[in-house]
């Protein structure tokens, strides 16, 4: 097969919305799909020839080329981007006549063993195994190993706005969710072509590297670029020709490596594998007969959406990708298979629907040893989430970061407060209103230096040096006060302020370090909120403003306490 390979790697989340999940939310497919790439590619030659969307692009005579490079499933066929490997090939979709045992999980360092029922007779099966399928979709396999990929997905909140008052309203304010492809990852699109002229025409859409793919790409999806395109004039969708995996095969097997829609005899849309047969039959002109247990699909709805029309398409039912179908081996023409697997079956084939393969997992092996393969470098997927920021967003993210780290303290404090307590009768709130006065304006002093730049704001030392003051210089009645005054831990009142103002941050990193809510959020020792790669901790001056009020609300509480009495 003459195909244009190319990369796609995931600037932003992209929404390739599937029919699945709840009706109050957006499900997208693990993949990146061929009417996508598709859809891009005619934008892209629309701008390019100053072609208008109101002209009529299926005019022959006008534009000769668009028919054939866009609508023509025979001439070229635009597939499913899948997720790619180590080695940026493209992996396929995991067959569904693939069994683990049940309650196996697979790992990144340890092989666990799967099998594929479609080479093993009923009767020769493990009687103790608990057959269960893959939740995994896509895989590469080589010999009998075979690695597991798994498609990175987030998950995020919006709600619906009236576009006139641009917030939500009574009637038009609804909460949904958008299950999207995660940024910072690669897939491989493939174009299958006829002629060197198509070839010319689609790699010059291709050099524009920055395309925009799938629903909501106002609301930030769709961002993605595109790297490494290739041309082969001899390629196969799964590395080996058709040839060498006839070789001393028992059964003819069909994997599809798409959704595949087919329509009966009486133009019915079914998935039902009678009807798989007869088109096959109907294709290679012979009869064709399933092996006893030669059947392991699954069905699906497929949709989509029609931009020109601006509305979505009819939804129809399809066999699902991965299933697999063995039938009797017969008298094999090979140009007619090598034709088969070239064009594919069905309906929407243009758009990557109805990809087969022929033998696939031609050899003895009907057991494999599984791991799942690791995750793309993280290093990557951070970078690419600032490259596609504005610098107005990563503010907006670093804003986002130092509230919730206030937050946090916010509760953490309270919760101090709440659990230090003190023998209130050794001092009189007039010993403790000079302590609250002087710590007051600590604090306010401290908030007018944070409005300085930082070479020109005052040392920590400076800012709590009257609070020192007050307490190194009490007269005599005064400081025994202090000294008769006990924490709960046994340690006096006025030397554990002064331990607070010497390190402002000890008992904030102690606190946050083993507190149920935000335990898990540190990094070295230290309190660590990430928000989209601007990571924020607790500063001197921002330590310093918590210890502050944390003294302000003990002497508040023992005040209260004492005029309680």
């Amino acid at each position: 097969m003459k195909a244009i390979t190319f990369l796609l790697n995931t600037q932003q989340p992209i929404l390739a919305t599937s029919l699945q999940g709840d009706p109050n939310s957006d499900v997208s497919h693990d993949y990146i799909l061929g009417s996508m790439i598709r859809g891009a590619l005619i934008g892209s030659y629309l701008k390019q020839n100053n072609i208008k969307y109101t002209d009529d692009i299926l005019d022959s005579e006008r534009f000769p080329d668009i028919k054939r490079l866009f609508f023509d499933g025979s001439k070229t066929r635009y597939l499913n981007a899948y997720p790619v490997d180590a080695n940026k090939e493209r992996t396929l979709p995991v067959p569904l006549s693939w069994y683990k045992n049940k309650g196996e999980e697979f790992s990144e360092d340890n092989d666990k063993s799967i099998y594929d029922f479609s080479k093993i007779l009923i009767d020769e099966r493990d009687e103790y195994l608990s057959p269960k399928l893959l939740e995994h979709k896509f895989c590469t396999v080589s010999d009998s190993d075979v690695l597991l990929y798994r498609i990175k997905r987030r998950i995020n909140i919006h709600n619906q706005r009236d576009r006139k008052r641009g917030k939500g309203t009574d009637s038009n304010g609804s909460v949904f969710s958008y299950d999207a492809i995660d940024a910072g990852q690669t897939f491989q699109a493939v174009i299958l072509y006829d002629s060197e002229k198509d070839k010319n025409i689609i790699e010059s859409l291709l050099e524009t590297k920055d395309i925009w793919l799938g629903g909501s790409q106002s609301a930030g999806y769709g961002h993605t670029k595109i790297e490494l395109i290739s041309n082969h004039s001899n390629w196969y969708e799964v590395g080996t020709d058709l040839n060498t995996r006839l070789r001393n095969t028992e059964y003819l097997t069909i994997t599809l490596l798409s959704d595949t829609i087919l329509r009966n005899e009486y133009g019915q849309c079914l998935a039902e594998p009678e009807v798989l047969s007869q088109e096959l039959s109907k294709y290679l002109n012979k009869e064709l007969d399933f092996q006893e247990n030669g059947i392991y699909a699954n069905s699906l709805m497929v949709g989509g959406f029609n931009r020109k029309w601006g509305l979505p398409l009819v939804q129809t039912p399809a066999f699902a990708a991965g299933s697999v179908f063995v039938f009797r081996k017969f008298e094999i023409d090979l140009k007619q298979l090598q034709k088969l697997e070239e064009q594919g079956i069905g309906e929407r084939r243009i758009e990557g629907f109805g990809r087969i393969v022929v033998n696939w997992l031609n050899g003895l092996n009907d057991k494999y040893q599984v791991r799942l393969s690791k995750p793309e470098n993280s290093k990557k997927q951070a970078k690419i989430q600032l490259d596609y920021l504005s610098s107005d967003s990563i503010k907006i993210a670093g804003d986002i970061a130092v509230k919730i780290v206030r937050n946090n303290l916010n509760i953490l404090l309270t919760k101090q407060v709440g659990g230090i307590q003190i023998n209130k009768d050794a001092i009189s709130n007039s010993q403790l209103s000079r302590l609250m006065i002087v710590t007051r304006q600590a604090l306010s002093q401290l908030e007018a230096e944070q409005n300085k730049t930082e070479y020109q704001r005052k040392t920590i030392e400076e800012l709590v040096e009257t609070i020192q003051k007050l307490l190194q210089n009490l007269p005599y009645n005064a400081r025994s006060q202090f000294e008769r005054t006990r924490l709960n831990t046994g340690q006096r009142f006025d030397e554990q302020i002064s331990e607070w103002l010497e390190s402002p941050k000890n008992w904030i990193n102690s606190a946050w370090c083993h507190d149920d809510q935000t335990r898990n959020l540190v990094k070295n020792g230290q309190p660590s909120i990430k928000v989209a790669n601007e990571e924020k901790t607790v500063d001197d001056y921002l330590a310093l403003e918590y210890t502050l009020r944390l003294i302000m609300g003990i002497t508040k509480k023992i005040i209260k306490e004492k005029n309680n009495d």
